[in-house]
C-alpha cells in the first residue's frame, strides 16, 4: 500500500518526531501538516494519507474517502453472542480449547483473533503482510482500553500478538506442529454483500488467497487442524480445496 505520512493539525513534538521516524521505515514521505488539509494532501500526493494523532494511533485516510483505524468492530457483536450462546461459528470450526495455541494468518483488523484469543486465553499469533496495516493494529491492540460489556474481554487486547510478514514465509520457518491450529481468512472473493464497517479495509487490504504451497506448510505446522474462512461458493473456485470440507456454514460465510 503506498502512502505518505503526516499528523493531526496541531501535533505535539512527540507526534511529530513519530511521524518522521514511521515515514522512514514506511520508505515514505513525510508532510508538514500545517494548515493542509487532508484532501489536498491526496490530491497533491496522489496517495493515501496515513495520520498519526493522540497516543501516536494511526488514522489512514484512503483515497476514495474512506478512513481506517483500530476498532473492536464486529468482535463486540461476536463475543456477546458466543457469552450469552456458548458457541461461535469460527470457533466451531476450530473445535477451539482454552489452552490451545493459534497461529492467525491474514491477521486485518483482528477481529476473528480476539475471539480466538478470549476463547484459548493463550497467545494469538497473527500474521499481517501490508505494514501499514501490520502498525496501525499493533498499536490499536496495545493502546484499546474495552469499556461496558466489552470490559470483560480486556485480557484477549493482551493476547494477540501482531507479526508483519509474509504467510508462506512465516509457516516455512516454523516446525511442525508449532501451534494447535492454523486459521486463515483472506478477503473475500467477490462478496455478496455490503459491510461499512469492512469497506475501508477492503480497499487497501492485500487480496492475497492462500496459495497450495502455504496450505501445504500450514498442514504441516497445526498438530489439530487449519481452516479457511471464506464467503460461500468459493471453494469451486480453487480445485486445491476440494479435500479440504465445510464444517461450518452460517450466512454468507463458510469455515473450510
Amino acid at each position: 500500500m503506498e502512502v505518505v505520512v503526516t499528523t493531526d493539525r496541531k501535533p505535539t513534538p512527540e507526534m511529530i518526531e513519530e511521524a518522521k521516524r514511521l515515514s522512514q521505515e514506511l520508505k515514505t514521505v513525510y508532510v508538514k501538516r500545517r494548515h493542509n488539509a487532508i484532501e489536498s494532501i491526496k490530491k497533491r500526493c496522489g496517495k493515501n494519507v496515513l495520520v498519526v494523532g493522540k497516543d501516536l494511533l494511526l488514522t489512514l485516510h484512503t483515497l476514495s474517502g474512506n478512513r481506517l483505524f483500530f476498532h473492536p468492530g464486529l468482535f463486540k457483536i461476536r463475543l456477546l453472542n458466543y457469552l450469552s450462546g456458548g458457541k461461535e461459528s469460527m470457533i466451531s470450526a476450530m473445535d477451539l480449547k482454552e489452552g490451545e495455541t493459534v497461529l492467525y494468518c491474514n491477521l486485518g483488523l483482528a477481529q476473528d483473533a480476539l475471539l480466538a484469543a478470549f476463547v484459548s486465553k493463550r497467545k494469538v499469533v497473527g500474521v499481517e503482510k501490508d505494514p501499514v496495516i501490520y502498525e496501525i493494529v499493533r498499536r490499536g491492540l496495545k493502546r484499546y482500553r474495552p469499556e461496558g460489556k466489552l470490559k470483560v474481554a480486556e485480557f484477549a487486547f493482551s493476547l494477540v500478538k501482531p507479526v508483519c510478514g509474509d504467510n508462506y514465509a512465516f509457516l516455512k520457518q516454523l516446525p511442525n506442529n508449532s501451534y494447535d491450529i492454523v486459521y486463515f481468512s483472506p478477503m473475500f472473493i467477490k462478496p455478496k454483500w455490503h459491510c461499512s464497517v469492512m469497506a475501508p479495509f477492503r480497499e487497501v487490504a492485500v487480496k492475497d488467497f492462500a496459495s497450495p504451497e502455504t496450505l501445504k506448510e500450514a498442514e504441516r505446522v497445526a498438530r489439530k487442524r487449519v481452516v479457511i474462512k471464506v464467503n460461500k461458493g468459493v471453494k469451486e473456485l480453487f480445485p486445491f480445496l476440494s479435500d479440504y470440507q465445510v464444517q461450518t456454514s452460517t450466512g454468507h460465510v463458510e469455515y473450510l
